[in-house]
């Protein structure tokens, strides 16, 4: 069962996300605090009802476009957009193609590509199967690029289903599953062509901005619902180690391991003391006859006894020590390249790297590993990620080419350095655009 948090969770992640599909229905800025509040609500008490099982995001969404629907209309005053209060032309010119669409395709869209939902929370607020959902969103696409660039959609072709073409043209583990697919368009002019007005589509809609609930009703609902939540919902449970069941062994692994290492060690100690100190005294005392060595350092007195030392000990410790620099040149040489190979090399550059806020940046990127999914981020002042963001994936050489808007989530675009920063998460470059 979902716990608490789980569901607070939910709710805290994509509250900005409903508010902003809410608005996008046509709901007045009242309804739409109204109608995310009551959704989150509600889910607590269905969670707590066993009626939401695994998926509390979908849920959550189909409700509030459900409760929506119920209280739009009657707001002629609404900014184009049904909420953009952005001045960028192209915000403008997004917002109205998606108002163009029915609201089942603007869903998808928004779901898909603008909140970036997994396959599954989309196919549950629209009430589908995910492969349902996936043709869904492929054809929500296809329709709406002609509206943002004036150009006919490709025919879709009837020898490929349309939910690989879908889950090709988003890349990452989606294409990955799709390797069929993927051979087959690389030969097929038509199937290249959905793919490619697939990948345009969404990449437009990843730089929608979303408009967020204002911040004192965001602080109530999240209190409201907390306080629901604990009251009717359980903690989660803390997770018991399993060694700790286990009262039989009155010794740990470790310990005796610990053991015999000590023991190991203190009979080779032993052998090494009795082979360098124990030696000469017993065999003196097995045989009493007088030793040969005995009788010339008897009858020689002290000044041959100190000649010995230095003509026998020295000479071999010389000849000993010479050969240990010897490898270590070879080591560290083999070391250096290894140290220098395997550094990040992963770079963009942005095209053009200077002008006006909501400007088209070309992001070109190299040396990054092939076949990773690159996240491409507009950051503001004081490394806020509040900006638009793209993705892109790396071909067979480790490059790519993505188009960033530059645009910000908090309706102003104060001219100066932003960085543009991408990653994989493993490997991370940026580069600075300069707003005038």
């Amino acid at each position: 069962m979902l716990t608490a948090d789980d569901v607070l969770a939910a709710v805290r992640v994509h509250a900005d996300r409903l508010h902003d599909a809410v608005r996008r229905l046509g709901c007045s800025p009242t309804a739409a605090a109204h109608v995310v509040e009551t959704a989150s609500l509600e889910l607590v008490e269905a969670v707590a009802r066993g009626r939401v099982d695994d998926d509390p995001v979908g849920w959550l969404f189909a409700r509030a476009r459900a409760l929506g629907r119920d209280v739009t209309g009657g707001d002629d005053t609404l900014p184009v957009g049904s909420g953009v209060l952005s001045a960028d032309a192209n915000q403008v010119r997004l917002a109205e193609a998606l108002e163009s669409r029915p609201e089942r395709e603007r869903a998808a869209l928004l779901l898909r590509d603008s909140y970036d939902l997994p396959m599954t929370d989309v196919a549950t607020a629209l009430g589908l199967d995910v492969t349902t959902a996936t043709e869904a969103v492929g054809a929500a696409r296809l329709a709406l690029l002609p509206g943002l660039t004036d150009t006919v959609a490709p025919p879709v072709p009837d020898h490929v289903p349309l939910a690989s073409l879908t889950r090709l043209a988003e890349g990452g583990q989606q294409a990955a599953r799709e390797t069929t697919t993927r051979l087959h368009a690389e030969s097929c002019v038509r199937c290249t062509a959905v793919v490619d007005a697939q990948e345009r589509a969404r990449r437009l809609l990843s730089g929608l901005t979303v408009v967020a609930l204002p911040d004192e009703e965001r602080e109530q609902l999240l209190a409201r619902a907390e306080g629901r939540a604990r009251a009717v919902l359980p903690a989660a449970v803390p997770v018991v180690e399993e060694w700790e069941e286990e009262p039989h062994r009155r010794y740990s692994l470790s310990l005796m391991a610990l053991g015999l290492v000590v023991a190991i060690g203190a009979g080779v100690g032993l052998g090494v003391l009795t082979s360098r100190g124990g030696s000469s005294r017993g065999v003196a005392d097995q045989h009493p006859v007088p030793l040969v060595t005995a009788a010339p350092v008897l009858d020689v007195g002290p000044s041959q006894a100190t000649t010995p030392p230095p003509t026998g000990t020295p000479t071999p410790r010389v000849f000993y020590v010479t050969p240990s620099p010897t490898p270590t040149p070879t080591v560290t040489a083999t070391s250096t390249p290894t140290a220098t190979t395997t550094a990040a090399t992963a770079l963009i550059q942005l095209d053009p790297s200077t002008g006006p806020g909501g400007s088209q940046v070309t992001v070109t990127g190299s040396g990054w590993p092939p076949g990773v999914q690159v996240t491409i981020q507009y950051l503001l002042a004081g490394d806020t990620t509040a900006g638009s963001s793209v993705q892109a994936v790396t071909d067979a050489s480790g490059t790519f080419t993505a188009v960033l808007t530059t645009n910000n989530t908090s309706l102003t675009n104060p001219a100066g350095p932003h960085t543009v920063r991408a990653s994989d998460g493993t490997e991370t470059a940026e580069a600075t655009f300069t707003a005038t």
